[in-house]
């Protein structure tokens, strides 16, 4: 009796962990899908966060006319540029832990624009501490010129190792970065190099100045606003520009992987009505929804990039076999579901924080010391 009740318990415990529910939510493969989305979520966060400060840095000598409204711009963003890279921090810590192989291979290849970027987010960081510090103009200009250009060289990197990783790298079976013998030292950087790389570099720059223009169209008024206003007309240009050359590039180089999914259709359409509607939304005086099309676009453009590379995280230019695939790079089952766990409670705090710190500092830019001004950013779209 007792060895027939226990079989019949066990038989009932089989069923359920085998039910169909149960069984697709635990699978690793599932697992590696919903990781692979929260990468997306953690790197759309950061471009859209972190983006408009690059993008301050960026044009930083565009709009501003002398010393003062140079300081002004650094104060616009000042409460928020330490969070924002946050985004970033924890991005690299859930592609470590969720997919360590595509982890280690990303930054194998890429080592040295890795090492330039880090250089210029701490150079980046430097400029705006030591710039407030400086006793004269001079080096304030100098600090200035850090601030700008390292924005600029971080922000181009950033695009170009992404286009670089649309169309492929050449990685062996290992995952590692294969290239002639005679190729020489220079290889290491140059493998990068294409025009879909350096295409989605500019796309980066512009996309992000244009995105910065826009945090400061929100946070300013009077003739500063104007002016940049009036800076608005050519930098779009430049955006659509670059946007329609780097699209046509990713058609022509990346591997079809993707392209015909309904979903594509859908966000790429989005991604252009969000396009168009810059403009307009300029001409009728509405800031805030300028900002949030330059954000609905960052957001497309990484959901563009997901949607075609998936499931791969790395495409090998020599042979398709050696592409590294999330099911191939994963951690173990019992690493994704403890990682998920600590994701599922700390990014609604990193997401509190953010909100917290854009409601304490949502005031208007203020010329004469480089501070917000109390109270709140006119928030009107009729």
């Amino acid at each position: 009796m007792n060895a027939d009740l226990l079989l019949l318990v066990e038989t009932g415990l089989q069923g359920v962990v085998q039910a169909p529910r149960v069984a697709e939510i635990m699978s690793p493969d599932w697992l590696c899908h919903l990781w692979f989305v929260i990468l997306c979520f953690l790197l759309t966060g950061y471009a859209i966060l972190d983006g408009f400060d690059l993008g301050v840095g960026i044009i930083h000598f565009l709009i501003a006319r002398d010393d003062r409204e140079r300081a002004a711009q650094a104060g616009a963003i000042g409460p928020f540029w330490d969070g924002n890279e946050v985004w970033l921090v924890t991005f690299g810590g859930a592609l470590f832990a969720s997919f360590p192989l595509a982890y280690g291979s990303i930054f194998s290849a890429f080592m040295v624009p890795v090492m330039i970027v880090l250089f210029c987010l701490i150079l980046r960081a430097t400029s705006l501490e030591f710039r407030s510090k400086a006793g004269s103009r001079f080096m304030r200009f100098v600090w200035d010129l850090a601030f700008s250009g390292s924005s600029l060289l971080a922000t181009f990197l950033f695009g170009a190792s992404v286009g670089a990783v649309m169309g492929g790298i050449p990685i062996d079976d290992s995952g590692a970065l294969k290239l002639e013998e005679s190729s020489g030292m220079m290889a290491e950087i140059t493998f990068a190099i294409t025009p879909l790389s350096v295409a989605s570099g500019m796309l980066a720059v512009t996309l992000f100045a244009l995105h910065g223009l826009l945090f400061l169209n929100l946070r300013t008024t009077g003739e500063y606003q104007s002016r940049v206003r009036k800076a608005f007309p050519a930098l779009y240009a430049a955006f659509v520009l670059v946007f329609v050359a780097t699209t046509v590039l990713a058609l022509r180089d990346m591997p079809p992987v993707g392209r015909s999914t309904i979903w594509i259709a859908v966000v790429a359409t989005l991604n252009v009505l969000a396009v168009l509607n810059l403009p307009r939304a300029m001409y009728y005086g509405r800031p805030w929804g300028a900002f949030m099309s330059s954000s609905l676009v960052i957001a497309a453009l990484v959901f563009l990039f997901g949607r075609t590379v998936h499931p791969n995280l790395l495409t090998s230019s020599l042979d398709a076999a050696w592409n590294i695939d999330i099911f191939e790079a994963a951690s173990t089952k019992a690493t994704m579901l403890t990682m998920l766990v600590v994701v599922c409670f700390g990014v609604p705090f990193v997401m509190l924080y953010t909100a917290i710190t854009y409601w304490t500092f949502r005031g208007t830019l203020d010329l004469s010391g480089g501070h917000a001004e109390e109270g709140c950013i006119d928030q009107d779209t009729k």
